[in-house]
């Protein structure tokens, strides 16, 4: 899905406007509620338009597949939207300025006051926007984006510290499982499973050369038709008597 703008502050709300028909038929004003939708841009004070919220909105949107499809106000800005019928504060989405250590109490509220309530809003401003905070204004702009930049390359360090923890976990257990301890445990389960853990000088060779051998040590063939396991499993057991 394509990104906002961090410069755009989308808010909904209902207005009030004529029903002309129940106007005349009443003989008094009559107003219906609607939803509109209001637009304003970071650095600019003046201009707010006001949509209603079922309009078809400009430029459409991307669906999941990646196709630019009609929308409504409502449907492009759907998280805002969702928010006004709930009744919540229609927040925008970011880190707010007020977090911004470099900016004064007093800088916070002349920032809010030309609609710039974020710093990746501040970070991105640029233009007419960006002259009309005046002396200063494009140093704000710098460290908030330094700001931004190194509150991401933190973000990714305690990621690695993180997953570096974990690895440091699994070493640790597979240490434990491998410790003399977990061999023998290991090598007591194999046992009574009927197999030993390391393997046979016999596991090589071919059935036949197992029978003779076997036959050499005991003086007679093995009866029936055994399988390698238990050829080799006779052949260890006489080596082990030798």
């Amino acid at each position: 899905m394509a990104q906002e703008d961090t410069r755009l502050i989308v808010t909904f709300e209902n207005h009030s406007v004529v029903n002309e028909a129940k106007t005349r038929d009443a003989g008094r004003p009559v107003f219906d509620d609607m939803e509109v939708c209001r637009i304003r841009m970071g650095g600019d004070r003046l201009q707010a338009p006001v949509f209603p919220a079922w309009a078809e909105a400009p430029g459409g949107m991307e669906n999941d597949e990646g196709y630019v499809v009609p929308c409504t106000y409502a449907e492009k800005y759907a998280e805002q939207y969702k928010r006004f019928k709930e009744g919540k504060q229609q927040t925008k989405d970011g880190t707010p300025i007020d977090f911004l250590p470099f900016l004064t109490p007093a800088k916070v509220k002349e920032l809010k006051a030309v609609h710039i309530y974020t710093a990746e809003a501040l970070a991105d401003l640029d233009g007419q926007p960006l002259k009309t905070l005046g002396q200063g204004g494009r140093d704000w702009k710098n460290q908030a984006r330094a700001y931004l930049d190194n509150a991401k390359g933190s973000a990714v360090a305690t990621k690695l510290a993180l997953e570096n923890e974990e690895l440091r976990r699994l070493l640790d257990e597979a240490r434990k499982e491998h410790s003399p301890a977990a061999a023998q445990a290991t090598e007591r389960v194999q046992e009574n499973l009927g197999y030993d853990s390391a393997p046979s000088e016999f596991d090589s060779w071919e059935d036949e050369l197992l029978k003779e051998h076997i036959k050499e040590k005991t003086g007679k063939a093995p009866r029936g038709n055994p399988s390698h396991e238990t050829l080799v499993k006779m052949a260890d057991e006489l080596a082990g008597e030798a």
